[in-house]
């Protein structure tokens, strides 16, 4: 095998990883996901018929919910595969690009799954009552989540991932373990939160937009040196 050839192999190893990550997690979460469609299909329309002029939809808590699951999924597949993954062979680099490509699938699907819901809901609520919002509206709601569902997933995997980095001893876990935590999902809230209160034509909103992608950047950098210098401890130790 040529030289080039190992190297393609080990590139696309790593991606393949990313990916059957991705779609395990998709499976396990057929059922939520449908769940939540159903609540769109069928909630929303029949609270705009029983409580006219209501101004209750529920798209918007079913994909705030459905990001800590994104946050949840992230931190558990770091914490119950990476010592596994790393005591079989892969390493540090490969382990990192593959969570990478696992996050960038995850956040665009949760984005896109956003978009959809908000669209759906507004020509359900068109169909039975009047909608809150002009479909314009509607799709930017849903598009703020092309931002906010990758910061979900990366907010989750960084606090995993120093928890690998750093160990389970010490003062520092009990920073890490209350701060850490506090500070990123305090961030991580404010920033979906916030979003909504701003209008796209606005500075909020390039504002908001600036700072979501400098909060998503140092994420994704604290957990790509978090994973690329996790200590490899020996075999049997």
């Amino acid at each position: 095998m040529t030289t080039n050839a190992l190297r393609t192999g080990l590139d696309r190893r790593r991606y393949r990883l990313g990916r059957r990550q991705f779609t395990a997690s998709v499976r396990l979460l057929r059922y939520w996901l449908l769940s939540a469609a159903a609540i769109v299909l069928i909630g929303s329309p029949a609270v705009a018929l029983i409580w006219h002029g209501s101004d209750i939809t529920l798209w918007a808590p079913t994909i705030s919910i459905l990001q800590w699951f994104a946050a949840a999924i992230a931190g558990m597949w770091l914490a119950s595969t990476v010592p596994s993954l790393i005591a079989n062979g892969l390493t540090r680099k490969e382990l990192t690009a593959a969570f990478l490509v696992f996050g960038a699938l995850t956040g665009l699907t949760l984005g896109i799954l956003a978009v959809v819901g908000f669209a759906a809901e507004h020509a359900l609520l068109a169909a039975v009552a009047e909608p809150l919002d002009t479909w314009g509206q509607a799709i930017a709601k849903g598009a703020r989540y092309l931002l906010v569902a990758p910061v979900y997933f990366f907010a989750g995997a960084a606090v995993v991932a120093l928890a690998l980095r750093f160990g389970k001893e010490g003062a520092f876990l009990v920073t890490l373990l209350l701060v850490v935590p506090l500070t990123i999902f305090a961030g991580t809230l404010s920033l979906e939160f916030f979003g909504y209160g701003v209008d796209v034509d606005t500075w909020a909103f390039a504002t908001w937009l600036a700072a979501g992608l400098a909060f998503l950047a140092a994420l994704i950098a604290t957990v790509v040196l978090a994973l690329r210098s996790i200590p490899i401890r020996p075999k049997g130790a």
